[in-house]
């Protein structure tokens, strides 16, 4: 599956693989999301062009002045399963609370008993919150949408 590097300021850029130089010649914050549609030449405008997706496979990110963090398969498949109005929410906020039915829809129909090293969870009703390699994988991702 084909990769697009997306940073501040640039046009989604195709990569070959999250070890290509220019992904680490990248400073960050950085996203890497596999997407079919990295494979097809851009059909965006220009007014889509530097926009990141909210769809598409995470595989790896990087915080300004940080180093590469490869995405996880399991908060991987987490991010996957998300609607994108959910996907959307997590990006704009971070610390935004989910219900026992969006944490279902999320892990795939998880027990709401169990927990993983993607979320959290408090009170009763129980509400959770992305953990862990998902949480700052959004959150790269919601400073790259706001640059």
């Amino acid at each position: 599956m084909p990769f697009l590097l997306f940073s501040p300021g640039q046009a989604p850029q195709p990569i070959a693989t999250v070890d290509d130089d220019l992904a680490r010649a990248q400073q960050g914050p950085a996203v890497i999301i596999a997407s079919p549609e990295a494979a097809s030449p851009s059909g965006a405008d220009d007014s889509t062009a530097t926009e990141v997706p909210l769809h598409g496979r995470p595989a790896a990110f990087r915080e300004a002045g940080g180093h590469w963090t490869e995405v996880d398969f399991e908060a991987a498949d987490h991010w996957v399963q998300m609607g994108s109005e959910l996907r959307g929410r997590l990006v704009a906020d971070h610390l935004a609370t989910l219900d026992v039915a969006e944490f279902k829809t999320a892990t795939n129909g998880g027990s709401a008993s169990i927990i993983t090293n993607n979320w959290v969870y408090t009170g009763s009703p129980r509400a959770y919150r992305v953990a862990g390699t998902l949480r700052d994988f959004v959150t790269v991702l919601g400073e790259l949408t706001r640059a």
